[in-house]
Parts: structure tokens; C-alpha cells; sequence
């Protein structure tokens, strides 16, 4: 179709309120026919100021428009389009790397919401290939630089890959726009038939003159309303207050292009119609009123038809909808209206149907014209413009006039709204399954990071995708424009394998509501058919860095040995096993073998990895609150760390060569993949790892540190232990992948032989389908006795408890030094003798020190004691600092500060008693003597102090407070003194995984049958659960210590006072200080001891049992002096004597609480004769202390 174009320059143009991208208006026009205004003005846009600019643009090729019809993509002249929703297209623009170095552009359909792709090679709107490489700039940035190469390229292909070698381009054919299969390679160089392809140029969509369909298209999505900005406020806009509708004029067809009526929505035979009136607002200057005719009301019935009287205002009911769609600006005029002269005093401007017509022409006006500056008669269409009016300084009317630019008419239209059966998911992190119940994955077999990666769908078996990365996708909106996202295409990314992707995938609903889609990608060709999407919400899941491969905390690494229990269908008793005497290969064996675990490297991998917080994909991590995933690999060692887990010939797996001393480590590295889940154990594959080190050019290499002994890097080697030293080489992480030399070499996990009870360790190619899976859990085999056996009447909630230890050889009971050749006037021994010795008093007090935190439960750590005074919650802390007299809380006078009614109470109670402890640390300040040591430089001593627990402190009393009466102890003034005198050392914190010299636990001899004994209620019976009293580490390793000297912990491998912290040797130590006898006295093993050795009693070490006391066992106490302010309390044989007391009452009892003896003391060295055993001896009605007679 020719149209004639005849342009009329005006004297002045208006710069639009509603250009885009800074684009400068076209000129004014006067066109012979509404029906040819289809794009004037339109323009190519320079740049886009956001990767998801506003507005709605065309694609302009070979002067025509892309457009949607009838499901297939067109190319249309813009003056023969009969549909400019059709024509115009939102863009998202994406920077990535995965598919080269351009941008990638999405394009989404206004009329249909079709985003373009192809399925195949045709013309037909797909969804499977989109995503396109266009302008390789487009910013405001790069075209400011440089007009001539930055900004948005015109003149461009579209094309979008296929894979890693093939891409879709778009070329014409006849009206028709087809995809094209291409080589890559074409496509980005423009050779081949890739330069026969179209050239696109982005436009914006210039203006048209809407027809009465087009103008409902536009109303239905805006609820039948137009947009004021801002809206009339002192009058009823009858275009935003009313659902309206749009209804052909003049027999023009609902097609055509041209003025229209506006009836209202809601009514049913659609008959009245809306006008400019001759009334108006105002009593100055007029301003037009708008108002219904209702033609069905006798008064209106003739209103449209054009009569050519005086007040004949048919056209007045005719507006023309001009409309900018790439801004959503719509302009609105009348076709006609009476003005009459405002400059006249009102009374003499005479009847309305005498006022002066102000006509629209018959030829279209150009909307930027300013038609009171242009000499023409088509300039009174300027006059006849919709707009808002400020009828007062606060208040707007709607009226018609020229055209102002601060009104601003819109349909509502910020983006592209999808077709009806088209439907989005909100963004987040999903696992995806289809009709059969199977989940899209990238499967352990098909994907590593050097290789072709694939997804599958796969039929879970004890597997919980929860877990595994590899299981979920990352899902996000291509558009999010609030209009948009409800439809909008998504892309999914898997966690694990960002490599596998699906672009811009449209989904839809079926007939019964469920999402259909395809999801096609480089590597992803999966329909996703009556598709369920479960999206994750748990944030332990979401931002769970260690997600899918274990991790192990460097301090449990510290204090723990491992077990692998190997999942199978037959029992749940198969474990990886060294091979027996000299055979070290690995097998699957019933009996599980011990590991110590060494950290090699932690990386990142997954979605995100390598990426900015600025780009897509940092964005998405943070806006959707998922972690950055990052995974630990780790060398599998013997327990003493001689050996690792290696490649061995055979294709087996062996306890091999001790890493070659090269770090990072080499092919005895692993990742714990996690693979299944069951019975609720979370059971791994053993995946071969290899470090990453790339250039500044991109170049990679799998090389090692080697270092000196002073931790410099002085060469690289590869897994054969040759030299490759290499320059500018960066640490890139650990990958999944064979450390071979041989870079073709396929990556091994480990696998098994199921071909006999004692099944060997495989060395297997990871894409072998069947995949073997191990726990990596720490061991639970008790090592230590812990006293919470209900069978036997023990304590199951780990509360304190009563016990007598007894030795294996010679039957000998832990008790008080008796053999007076062997104690001290300073220190308080341990000993240990026949029971007669002990007469009777045998047992001990047993607290929990740290057993149900950290890795108690594993090395249950324990306070010894015995002459318990505690102190409940109500004891005295500080006396009344008044002169007196001092009142009783009962009124009664007492000369006691402690008691008056003004002391201050403690609010923290406290344990009181003496406590059996290692004297290591004393022997260490010493200069290992004695009476610390048995003789100078021997062994350590143990002993009792006397001391108070406070929380999870052992507060060893010095300075004086040895001898205060527990009920008067203040434990502020304690340790403000321990502070002031600097002896903040005899406060000892109790907490943590390091052994402490006054806490003990007992290492079981035979842990296996110590287990059986255990659950059958065996314990205190025979020799399953026998035990090594322990103390302290002489090393950190626990390793053999013979004359080293650790500064400020360790002697010379014969005392020690212990770690701050946790150590690697800190739990089951080979070498450690136990219990044993030496010359009679109870010592401490040196560094030397082993525990294999140990527990045979070959190195003198002391084995022992715990049996439960009876009626007629009595608590252990020393003989020592028990003293209370300012008096004394001493035992002797048959009597006690009391000193400094003269004058008080004194009242001893017996332990069954039977007074023995009465009386008022006359001297302060009074002795009185009471019978042997314990006896409290209570002065002047103070708290009773215990002693022992003999």
C-alpha cells in the first residue's frame, strides 16, 4: 500500500515529556489520512540505560517490523500493521560467560507473550532456543564514549546456540522469519551463511492512531480504565473513574484507524456516550465539562446524528486515540467543541450554540505541533487535546485545550503481559520431578568438573535430593516487571554443575493445571511433562554452605578417628578394613577399621562460584538467601598417620606412601560426596580430587606445592612426583578429577568387589553407573568407660554418683595414703592398698566434669573427690561491715556478722571438697622435686587439694582459703584475691575437648567387648570393661615423649600440666600419663608409656574396675587438719583435739548422727576421747566438719 506523505515544518516544537532513551522527537506532520499514521516519528534507540529497560520496542529489519501472527514470527511493514501489539517486544539483556563474550538478549511478545525462540528450523514460535547474541554493547556509558561503536549496534543478527558448536540465526523468507542451524563459528564471525542473515535494528515504536479494537486490547488489561498522571481531583474524570469502552464511528470498521465513541463498559445495550459539553467550569476563563448522552432518554436520542443546525454537536462525541506504545503515551483529542470568547465579559459572550466550532480537519495533526504558533487551519486539532487543568492551586479539573505537558495519559502498560496459559514460578531454589516421580539431577556417574556434563532424569533409591546440590536448580525470572512475573520465562541453573542450564523456558498450564514446558539447554533436553516443582525453603538447607560433601570441623578432625560403614543390600555390618599383617590393601570387611582424617583444601564450586556479588548470579544468591557452596577434601590415613589411602596396583586401593611430603596432597585426596541417605545416615562417595591452578591467560595445569622445611614452595610436581615448576599460576580449588598426568584419563572414585565376605576396594571410573557409598562417621566404639548405666543402677542422666575403684592384679583399693612412710606433711596422696587398709572407707565422689558437650560423649572427663561439704544457694558471702551489735533475722541479738540480718547472701551455690588431681603442674614449678614427684626428676605424684566448683571452674583453695569453713567461703573474695596476687592459675576451667590435671576419665582396655558388657549389663563383672585411670598428654600428637620439652605443658616426657585448647592426641592417645605403681607410691606414667603396653599392665600401669559401694562402705577421708577460723579440729587415735575454742560448746556426733560427746570447752587445747570411725565435730553450733578417727 503507497501512502503520500506531505510534511509541514512547524514555527516551534515541543521536546515530548515521553521520549525514550533521550530521544529526540520527529518533526510535526500533517498526513492526508488517519489511516496511514502507523509509526511516524519512530526512531532506532541509541542505548539502554538498564538491562531491563522500560518500555516496548520493535525489531526493525529490511524496513519492517518484527511481529507475532498466528504463532509464527513476520515481517511487516509498519504502515500495514493492523495490530501494533503485535509489533512490540520487551528486552532483558543478560552479561554472561557461558555462551561467549556478548550479552545475551531476550525478547518477550506484548501481544502474545511469546518470547522468541525456535524449536526448530522454522518459523514457528518455539521455546526451547532462546537467548540471543545481538549488540555486543549497549549502554549510555559506551555510546557517550563513542557514538560510532558504543550504545545499541544497529543493523545486527540475532542468533542464539544451539550447543558448543551449533547456533539458530534468523534469515527471511518471503514474509517470514525462520531459524537457521549454523556453526558457531559462523554466527560469531559472520561467515559462512551466517552473512546472509537478518539485521536487526531496535526501534522505538513511534506513533498510531488506534482503532476501536486495539484501544479495548489495550483497556482490558487495565481494567477498562486509562492512567491520569496526576489525576483530576476537583472533578469526575470520566476516563479514569469509568470502565469504558471503545465503539466504532462513522461505519469506520472495528480495524480501523480513526475516531471512535466511548460508551461506558457496564451497560448493557452500550448507547451512552460520552461528550464534550458546552458547559463549563469557571465563571472567567471556561474550561469544557465532559458528559454522558444517553440516546436511549428521548432529550439524547438524536445526539450523534449530524443535523448541521446551530446546536447540532454529534461531533463532539467523537474522540481519536493517538497513542506512542513504546512510552505508553496516549493522546486523546475531540473531534470538535465550541469555545467562546473568554476575553468578552460573560454576559456578552452569548449562547453556547452560537459559540465559535473548533474543528479537527480533515488530515491528522501531528501530536508535538504547537498550534497556537502555526499558521494553518489544521492547528485547531491542537486545541482539542484531553488534559488535566489546576482550576485552583490545589485542585485539578479535566477538560480539553492544547496540549499540555504535564498531562500524562497511559494504558497501565509497564511490560509485556504473557498469554493466558502461560505461567511463571516464583524464584528459588527447587527440585524438580516429573509424572513418574523421578528428579531431574546431574548424576554422580555423568558429571565432573572435566568433562561433558549431563542432566537426567533419575529414580531416587535412599537418596534425599535435599542433600545433594547436584539435585536442585537454581531458578530465576527473566523479567520482573511486577506485570510480567506472573508469566514470565524462567531459567534454571543446577547447584552444583552451573553448566548446566536451561534458558528463558516458558512454562504453561494444561487443561488440568499442570506446568508443561521444555527445558533446552547446552547440555539439558528434557520435557518437563505434568512437571512438579518443589521449592526449598528451609533455611538450614539454603544457606548451608557444606551442603552435599562432608565436612569435618578442624577441631573434631583434632580429637576423632573415623569409620566408613559401607551401604549394601544385605547388611548393615560391612565396613572398609585394612587388610590383615602386610596385606595393605582395602577391603569391605564385617569388622571396621579405625582412620584418622587430614584436611587438605577448601573451595568454592556451584552456582555463583568465581562470581561478583554485582553480577546475576551473586544477586540471585543473595536476594534468594542461598549460600555460596564450598566443599573440603581429605587425606584417609592409619591411625598413627604413617600411611594413606592410595592407588595401588591391580586397579585396588591400599594404606600406601605417606603423600610423598608433598601439599596439597595428591592422589590419596578425596571429596565425601554424599550419594545416599539411609536408615537417617548420610552415606558419601569417595571421589578422587586433584588441584586447579590457572594462568592470567586461562591456561590450566594440576600441579603440587612442594615445600621446605621452612614451608617455602621450592617446586611443583604432578601426580608422578615430576618436576613442572610453573610461573604465574594461581590456586583455583580442588576439583572433582583424576590428579593423573594423563589429563584423558577418566576421574576414579572408589568402589567395591562384591564378589566374597572380604570384598576388595576397587579403583573405579567415575561414570561407571553404579556408584559405592561409605559413612564417614566418627567412631563410636566407647574408648572410655562413662557411668551412666542404668542396668547396673548407675546414673543415666550422668548425675553424681558413688564408686570404689578397684586394681586387676593384686586387688588393691584406690583409697588415702595410709603408709606413713610414703605421705607428707604439705600434700595430701592418693594411695593404694589392701581394703583392711582402708577400714572401710573406700569410696569416692564422682562428678561430671565435661561429658555431654563438645566430644565428652566420646572422652567423658571426671572430678574425683571426696570429704564433700557443699554449699547450697542460701550461704553467707559477706558479713555486716556495721560496728554492732548485729540482729538476727528473727530479732535476737548475736556478735555474729555472718548472721545479722545486713549480711549480704551469694546467689550461686557451690561444690566443697577434696579433690584427686595430677600434682604435674606443680611438679613443673618445682623443678620437679619432691613432695610433687616421687624422688627429684621420677614420676609424678597424684593427690587430693582442696577445692570448690563453681560452674565450670575448679577453684583450687590457697592463700588461706584452705582453711575457712565452707559455709563462710566468699567466692568474690576469692577470686578478687586470686586476681590481685596473680594466681589466677588455680582456677581451672573445666570446659573443652583438652584434658585438664584435675579431671580424669578411664580409657577402657578392651573397648569392643567393653561395648557388649555395656548393653548386657555386665559392668563391674570380669574383664570386658576394665580401664586405665588418665591424666594428661605429654605431647599434642599423643605421640611418644621421652626427653622433649614442650615450653610451659611438658617436662622432659615426666610432667605436664596440660593444653589450652584441644589436641590431635587429646582423645585415645598412644602415649599418656595413667595410674601405676611405682616403689609402693601411686605415680603417673612418664611420655614413654604406650597404651598397648599400658593396657597389659607390662609398664607398671594400673588397671582397673568400678564397683558399686554397699551399706557398709564409708566415704574416704584424709587425716589432715580441719580448720575453722580461728579454730582447729585434729584427729588422733581414739580422740579428737579441738584448739583455740576455750569457752564454746562443742557437740560431736557419730556418721549415724549420734552424739558421742557434749561439752563446754575450759582450754583452747582441749582432747576428748570418742570412738574410731567419722565423727562431726560441730563448735558453738557452727556447720559440723568430719574427720577420721583412728
Amino acid at each position: 500500500m503507497n501512502k503520500k506523505f506531505s510534511t509541514l515544518l512547524c514555527a516551534g516544537l515541543l521536546v515530548s515529556a515521553f521520549t525514550l532513551n533521550a530521544q529526540t522527537p520527529a518533526q510535526a506532520q500533517h498526513i492526508d489520512a488517519l489511516t496511514s499514521i502507523s509509526g511516524v516519528g519512530a526512531a532506532a534507540v541509541p542505548y539502554f540505560e538498564s538491562a531491563t529497560p522500560k518500555g516496548m520496542f520493535q525489531l526493525k529489519a529490511n524496513d519492517k517490523v518484527l511481529i507475532v501472527e498466528n504463532d509464527k514470527y513476520k515481517l511487516v511493514a509498519p504502515s500495514d500493521l493492523t495490530d501494533v501489539e503485535s509489533s512490540l517486544w520487551c528486552i532483558s539483556i543478560t552479561e554472561t560467560e557461558s555462551q561467549g563474550k556478548n550479552p545475551i538478549f531476550d525478547f518477550i511478545n506484548k501481544k502474545t507473550g511469546a518470547i522468541l525462540a525456535f524449536d526448530t528450523e522454522t518459523s514457528n514460535v518455539g521455546s526451547s532456543f532462546g537467548g540471543w547474541a545481538f549488540s555486543s554493547t549497549w549502554t549510555k556509558s559506551s555510546y557517550e564514549k563513542d557514538p560510532t561503536k558504543g550504545g545499541l549496534r544497529p543493523n545486527k543478527e540475532l542468533f542464539t546456540y544451539i550447543d558448543s558448536d551449533y547456533a539458530y540465526i534468523l534469515f527471511g523468507e518471503g514474509d517470514e522469519v525462520k531459524a537457521k542451524k549454523v556453526m558457531a563459528s559462523d554466527a560469531e564471525d559472520k561467515t559462512g551463511d551466517a552473512q546472509y542473515a537478518l539485521k536487526f535494528t531496535v526501534w522505538n515504536a513511534g506513533t498510531y492512531v488506534l482503532s476501536a479494537n486495539e484501544i479495548n486490547a489495550y483497556l482490558k488489561n487495565n481494567k477498562d480504565v486509562l492512567n491520569f498522571h496526576l489525576d483530576a481531583n476537583a472533578d469526575v474524570n470520566p476516563f479514569s473513574a469509568s470502565q469504558i469502552e471503545a465503539k466504532v464511528a462513522d461505519g469506520v470498521t472495528a480495524d480501523g484507524k480513526n475516531f471512535v465513541y466511548v460508551v461506558k463498559k457496564d451497560e448493557k445495550d452500550k448507547k451512552t456516550y460520552l461528550k464534550v459539553d458546552t458547559a463549563a467550569n469557571g465563571v472567567g476563563i471556561e474550561f469544557l465539562k465532559f458528559g454522558w448522552s444517553d440516546t436511549n432518554v428521548e432529550k439524547y436520542a438524536d445526539a450523534l446524528t449530524v443535523t448541521g443546525d446551530a446546536d447540532d454537536i454529534s461531533q463532539q462525541h467523537k474522540f481519536l486515540f493517538t497513542y506512542r506504545p513504546s512510552a505508553d503515551s496516549l493522546f486523546i483529542q475531540v473531534k470538535e467543541a465550541r469555545v467562546r470568547d473568554t476575553q468578552k465579559p460573560t454576559a456578552e459572550r452569548g449562547y453556547w450554540k452560537d459559540a465559535t466550532k473548533v474543528k479537527y480537519s480533515s488530515n491528522y495533526h501531528d501530536i508535538y505541533c504547537d498550534g497556537k504558533q502555526a499558521a494553518d487551519a489544521n492547528s485547531d486539532a491542537d486545541q482539542l487535546f484531553v488534559k488535566l487543568q489546576n482550576y485552583t492551586v490545589a485542585d485539578r479539573i479535566v477538560t480539553i485545550g492544547t496540549k499540555a505537558i504535564n498531562t500524562q495519559i497511559s494504558f497501565g502498560i509497564n511490560g509485556c503481559v504473557a498469554s493466558n496459559n502461560k505461567t511463571s514460578l516464583d524464584e528459588g531454589l527447587y527440585i524438580i520431578k516429573n509424572d513418574k516421580g523421578q528428579v531431574l539431577a546431574a548424576p554422580i556417574h555423568l558429571n565432573d568438573n572435566n568433562a561433558a556434563n549431563k542432566a537426567q532424569w533419575i529414580t531416587l533409591d535412599e537418596q534425599d535430593p535435599m542433600h545433594m546440590p547436584a539435585y536442585q536448580w537454581v531458578v530465576t525470572k527473566v523479567y520482573t516487571a511486577d506485570k510480567a512475573k506472573a508469566t514470565s520465562p524462567v531459567k534454571f541453573v543446577n547447584r552444583e554443575f552451573p553448566e548446566l542450564y536451561a534458558n528463558s523456558v516458558q512454562l504453561t498450564l494444561n487443561e488440568d493445571g499442570d506446568i508443561i514446558g521444555t527445558a533446552v539447554g547446552t547440555t539439558i533436553d528434557k520435557v518437563l511433562n505434568k512437571t512438579t516443582f518443589t521449592r526449598i525453603t528451609d533455611k538450614n538447607i539454603l544457606g548451608d554452605k557444606k551442603l552435599g560433601y562432608r565436612y569435618i570441623p578442624t577441631d573434631s578432625l583434632l580429637v576423632n578417628k573415623y569409620v566408613f560403614n559401607y551401604l549394601n543390600p544385605f547388611t548393615d555390618s560391612y565396613w572398609m578394613a585394612n587388610g590383615a599383617d602386610k596385606d595393605s590393601v582395602n577391603y569391605v570387611k564385617e569388622t571396621a577399621s579405625r582412620y584418622m582424617l587430614e584436611e587438605g583444601s577448601t573451595a568454592g564450586y556451584g552456582y555463583g562460584y568465581g562470581k561478583d556479588k554485582d553480577t546475576p548470579e551473586g544477586k540471585a544468591l543473595a536476594r534468594l538467601g542461598i549460600a555460596r557452596l564450598e566443599r573440603t577434601n581429605y587425606v584417609v590415613k592409619t591411625v598413627d598417620g604413617a600411611k594413606s589411602l592410595v592407588e595401588a596396583y591391580g586397579e585396588k586401593y591400599s594404606m600406601g606412601v605417606n603423600n610423598y611430603k608433598v601439599t596439597p596432597y595428591v592422589v590419596d585426596t578425596f571429596f565425601f560426596k554424599e550419594n545416599n541417605h539411609y536408615n537417617a545416615k548420610h552415606f558419601y562417595a569417595i571421589v578422587e580430587s586433584a588441584p586447579k591452578w590457572v594462568a592470567s591467560d586461562g591456561k590450566v595445569i594440576y600441579a603440587y606445592e612442594v615445600k621446605n622445611d621452612k614451608g617455602e614452595v621450592v617446586k611443583y610436581v604432578n601426580a608422578q612426583g615430576q618436576d613442572v615448576s610453573v610461573s604465574n599460576y594461581k590456586w583455583a580449588g580442588a576439583i572433582i578429577q583424576s590428579a593423573s598426568a594423563e589429563f584423558d584419563k577418566a576421574t576414579h572414585k572408589v568402589g567395591t568387589a562384591d564378589d566374597g565376605k572380604s570384598a576388595v576396594l576397587k579403583v573405579q571410573i567415575l561414570n561407571e553407573t553404579r556408584t559405592s557409598a561409605f559413612t564417614v562417621e566418627a567412631d563410636k566404639t566407647p574408648l572410655y568407660r562413662r557411668f551412666n548405666n542404668a542396668v547396673i543402677g548407675e546414673k543415666a542422666d550422668d548425675a553424681a554418683d558413688s564408686l570404689i575403684f578397684v586394681e586387676k592384679i593384686r586387688q588393691e583399693y584406690l583409697m588415702d595414703e595410709w603408709n606413713p612412710n610414703l605421705t607428707s606433711e604439705t600434700v595430701d596422696y592418693a594411695g593404694i592398698w589392701n581394703r583392711d587398709k582402708a577400714k572401710g572407707k573406700l569410696v569416692f565422689n564422682i562428678d561430671t566434669a565435661w561429658v555431654n558437650r563438645g566430644k565428652g560423649y566420646i572422652k567423658p572427663q571426671y572430678l574425683i573427690s571426696v570429704d564433700r561439704q557443699d554449699q547450697d544457694l542460701n550461704i553467707v558471702t559477706h558479713p555486716c561491715t556495721e560496728a554492732g551489735p548485729h540482729i538476727k533475722p528473727d530479732g535476737t541479738p548475736t556478735t555474729d556478722q555472718y548472721e545479722c540480718v545486713h549480711a549480704t547472701h551469694k546467689t550461686l551455690g557451690f561444690t566443697y571438697g577434696k579433690y584427686l588431681v595430677s600434682f604435674g603442674d606443680s611438679a613443673m614449678i618445682n623443678d620437679m622435686e619432691a613432695p610433687y614427684m616421687d624422688i627429684k626428676g621420677g614420676y609424678t605424684r597424684v593427690g587430693f587439694v582442696r577445692a570448690i566448683k563453681v560452674g565450670d571452674s575448679l577453684v583450687v583453695l590457697t592463700n588461706g582459703f584452705e582453711k575457712v569453713e565452707p559455709a563462710k567461703i566468699d567466692t568474690a573474695e576469692i577470686f578478687a584475691n586470686y586476681k590481685a596476687t596473680k594466681c589466677e592459675r588455680f582456677i581451672v576451667d573445666l570446659t573443652g575437648d583438652n584434658h585438664k590435671n584435675v579431671t580424669w576419665s578411664f580409657r577402657y582396655v578392651n573397648p569392643l567387648e567393653a561395648a557388649k558388657a555395656y548393653i548386657e549389663g555386665g559392668e563391674g563383672e570380669g574383664v570386658n570393661n576394665e580401664f586405665l585411670f588418665e591424666s594428661n598428654i605429654y605431647e599434642k600428637t599423643g605421640y611418644k615423649s621421652t626427653n622433649a620439652t614442650v615450653a610451659g605443658v611438658s617436662t622432659d616426657g615426666k610432667a605436664t600440666k596440660g593444653f589450652q585448647e584441644a589436641q590431635s592426641g587429646s582423645i585415645a592417645p598412644e602415649y599418656a600419663a595413667w595410674l601405676k605403681m611405682q616403689n609402693g607410691c601411686l605415680v603417673l606414667t612418664r611420655g614413654d608409656s604406650k597404651f598397648d603396653a599400658a593396657k597389659t599392665g607390662s609398664d607398671g600401669a594400673l588397671i582397673f574396675n568400678a564397683v558399686r559401694p554397699t551399706e557398709k562402705d564409708d566415704m574416704v577421708t584424709s587425716n589432715d587438719e580441719v580448720s575453722v577460723e580461728g579454730v582447729s579440729v585434729v584427729a588422733t587415735n581414739g580422740a579428737v583435739t579441738i584448739q583455740g575454742a576455750a569457752g564454746k560448746s562443742v557437740v560431736i556426733t557419730n556418721i549415724l548422727g549420734k552424739v558421742v560427746a557434749e561439752t563446754i570447752l575450759t582450754s583452747d587445747n582441749a582432747t576428748i576421747a570418742v570412738p574410731a570411725g567419722i565423727v562431726a565435730v560441730a563448735v558453738d553450733g557452727e556447720e559440723a566438719v568430719k574427720v577420721v578417727v583412728k
